[in-house]
């Protein structure tokens, strides 16, 4: 039987439809201006939420919004919530610094009546449906759920429809140096490669096994071998590093002879070489100085 797919637990819908834009006699939400569910607050009115789980914002792609804004406005209201006399934002910061950016003065709103803990789950799962959260981002959001409010990463798992064991493998990318947290971040390794480096007992090894994974261009199958016999000695990674240089030969290679459809060999070193194209009578010959568009009179 087909399991049915849980999405993202509650998701979203379930969690916003909770409650209709609820309306306020504020000054900042004219009631007048009331469509749909929408409201139109005061721009300075607005706040950005600071347990947002996304911490780092492109400002090309804020630029690019921007420009989008201010030629058609802002298409999909900002999801906001009561906070004092603001409004805090639950989903859409990025609309909200766009539409900064070109100078309006309002925008639209939906106002939703969340507890501390719901707003924390809408950003979060608003911000994964959208994949705008890298995976130390993601970490952190769920450690700061089950820290702020005491529940079980069972329990989270099931509030936003996510695996157990996809919880724990990202609250453990915590364990890691600020350093490697910040190569994921930015993508120069990733989650698997970041699990491989966790699996080495000694804490002091992290740092050079990642070092290595970069600087050698592992996949995350090599760095798991790898990582079974860590720490190599200096003579032992330079025969790896040897062995991988050789395997990228082999493949430049068999690119060129595949392109050429002619045998190719790569000779040389890392400083020097060359590279020799075989052919084997005059037509061949002239067939190759063609692909490279010679021609000898």
């Amino acid at each position: 039987m087909a399991k049915s797919n849980r999405g993202l637990g509650r998701g979203l819908d379930a969690l916003l439809k909770m409650n209709v834009a609820e309306e306020t006699s504020d000054q900042a939400a004219n009631q007048n201006n009331i469509i749909a569910g929408f409201v139109e607050l005061d721009i300075d009115k607005v706040v950005p939420n600071p347990n947002q789980p996304r911490k780092n914002f492109s400002e090309d792609s804020i630029e690019s919004l921007a420009q989008s804004i201010k030629n058609f406005g802002i298409i999909q209201p900002i999801t906001v919530a009561k906070s004092g006399d603001f409004y805090e934002i639950i989903a859409g910061e990025r609309r909200y610094r766009a539409a900064k950016s070109v100078g309006l003065t309002k925008i639209p709103v939906i106002i939703k009546n969340l507890s501390q803990k719901e707003k924390l789950e809408v950003s979060l799962i608003e911000n994964i449906q959208r994949e705008n959260l890298n995976p130390i981002e993601e970490a952190l959001a769920y450690s700061n759920l089950i820290d702020s409010f005491g529940i079980t990463q069972e329990e989270l798992a099931e509030s936003i429809g996510k695996s157990r064991t996809s919880i724990t493998n990202f609250i453990r990318l915590l364990n890691l140096d600020i350093e490697i947290q910040k190569w994921i971040m930015d993508g120069t390794i990733t989650p698997g490669h970041a699990r491989t480096i966790l699996s080495l007992q000694d804490k002091k090894y992290h740092i050079d096994f990642a070092k290595y994974i970069i600087s050698s261009n592992l996949s995350v199958r090599e760095a798991e071998a790898l990582a079974k016999k860590w720490p190599i000695s200096n003579k032992e990674t330079q025969n790896k590093k040897q062995s991988l240089r050789e395997l990228e030969i082999q493949n430049a290679e068999k690119e060129l002879e595949r392109k050429l459809q002619t045998k190719v060999q790569i000779l040389g070193n890392s400083l020097k070489g060359k590279i020799q194209i075989e052919y084997f009578n005059q037509d061949e010959f002239e067939r190759l100085l063609e692909l490279f568009n010679l021609k000898i009179i």
